[in-house]
């Protein structure tokens, strides 16, 4: 059975000024990170708060046993229709998910504990992810969307560093790609490296804050994360992974 309901981003609409130019420098440059401050009129404190509690609710993902890595993660599906400032949302059945782009994971299907509804039909989660969709539309021009949302805990420990991008540098295989931090608690390290295709100056920056985040077009860049190392016996870095594909 799925669900759906549609949600006008007001909010976003402030952001509408904001989201022209955010879109011209991803289709420039292949990408753009976003601070809090920019972010911070799309979400209430309140949906912020209530949304980071997901993130205290995930099982361990088991499918990277054996590559040195602990972390936890749900997964989960919508469909996202874009019509000007209007987003709505339907939430799709859960199924595997696959990143054949990827060597680590090529060939594999990878089966995660779903994202409940509740979770995924939240007005901070809606905010976010229809603020990620105006941000596709704009730079690819589709409006339709079948939409990945991914709830990541990487887990660093005493002596085992914790590694957001097990996989190395590498593109996620995706149209486009939407990240926000949500916590970074008890560690360091944590610093993302964009690799623009057109073989300009590489970048790099560190997601210290809840709401910072990068958005990017698959096809531009390739990207990867340095591990993050426990200030004492352990700390988290939780993100909210958005990934958008035209609807087939």
């Amino acid at each position: 059975m799925t669900s759906s309901t549609s949600n006008t981003l007001t909010t976003g609409q402030q952001l509408g000024d904001g989201v022209p130019a955010f879109s011209e420098q991803v289709r420039r440059a292949g990408f753009i990170v976003l601070r809090k401050p920019e972010l911070a009129g799309l979400i209430s404190d309140a949906d912020l708060e209530e949304l980071r509690g997901a993130w205290e609710n995930l099982p361990v993902d088991t499918q990277v046993d054996g590559v040195g890595v602990y972390r936890e993660r749900r997964y989960g599906r919508l469909r996202v229709d874009v019509d000007g400032d209007a987003v709505t949302f339907e939430v799709l059945p859960n199924a595997v998910f696959r990143q054949d782009a990827i060597p680590l994971w090529e060939g594999k299907d990878r089966l995660f504990e779903p994202v409940t509804e509740d979770v995924l039909l939240s007005a901070g989660l809606r905010a976010l992810v229809g603020f990620d969709a105006r941000m596709a539309t704009a730079v690819n021009g589709n409006t339709s969307w079948t939409v990945g949302v991914h709830l990541v805990r990487v887990v660093a420990r005493a002596g085992a560093d914790g590694l957001p991008t097990p996989e190395g540098r590498h593109r996620d295989g995706h149209s486009c790609v939407g990240l926000h931090l949500m916590r970074r608690e008890g560690v360091t390290g944590g610093l993302s490296t964009v690799h623009p295709n057109d073989g300009s100056d590489i970048v790099q920056t560190t997601l210290l804050q809840p709401l910072d985040s990068m958005f990017f077009d698959d096809n531009l860049i390739t990207h990867e994360v340095s591990p993050t190392i426990a200030e004492g016996t352990s700390g988290v870095r939780d993100m909210l992974q958005v990934d958008f594909n035209p609807v087939d």
